[in-house]
């Protein structure tokens, strides 16, 4: 009887027949193998315990605390921003706040750029800038700082024309500790475009 036809009629099912299998699991042919055996390699066994994936919670949380802390910073840097904008830009909505600006940046600061921006594309300010050289001049004879602020504004104005007759007050810090004050009455003329600004100045005395 031929045992490689397992179909014959005669044939025992039950007998083992010998065979051969591939691969790293080969054996000598012969070799005799169960009915009931799986051929080939047999599947691998799984951990019991399978590893963990992901961050873990220490970490999880620490990102967490870090994306938090990034945000306030974050969050800080932009709402300073905003304020300090908001206190540093130019406010020409009254003829008397662009004054108190323009001379505070005049005088004291000394910032002609930011003077700059509340004066009109062609003013005249001659009188300004000699009453500013008269202020340095006294600086440097009595080594000292003197400021120069803006006693009274009486203000006239339309739609868009405005005159302002102010008092200004020059500060002169004296060795004893005191100040000496002396006053000079102003003349201002402003117009308005799209906001207001100084366009002449005259000294009245």
């Amino acid at each position: 009887m031929d045992a490689s036809k397992p179909n014959e009629p005669n044939l025992d099912q039950g007998r083992s027949i010998p065979r051969s299998r591939p691969g790293n699991d080969e054996v000598l042919e012969g070799e005799i193998i169960g009915k009931d055996e799986p051929l080939g390699r047999p599947a691998p066994t799984p951990p019991a315990n399978p590893p963990k994936r992901g961050l873990g919670f220490r970490k999880t949380l620490l990102l967490v605390i870090a994306i938090a802390a990034a945000g306030l910073c974050l969050g800080g840097s932009i709402t300073a921003y905003i304020l300090y904008d908001k206190a540093t830009a130019p406010d020409r909505s009254t003829p008397e706040g662009v004054l108190e600006q323009y001379l505070n940046a005049k005088f004291n600061t000394r910032d002609n750029i930011r003077a700059g921006v509340f004066q009109c594309s062609s003013a005249d300010l001659n009188d300004v800038d000699a009453a500013l050289d008269e202020v340095k001049q006294l600086e440097a004879r009595f080594s000292t700082n003197i400021t120069v602020r803006p006693a009274t504004f009486t203000v006239s104005a339309t739609e868009k024309q405005a005159t302002v007759d102010s008092v200004l007050h020059v500060v002169i810090p004296e060795a004893s500790g005191q100040q000496s004050v002396s006053e000079q009455a102003w003349k201002f003329e402003l117009r308005k475009d799209s906001s207001w600004r100084l366009c002449k100045a005259t000294k009245l005395h």
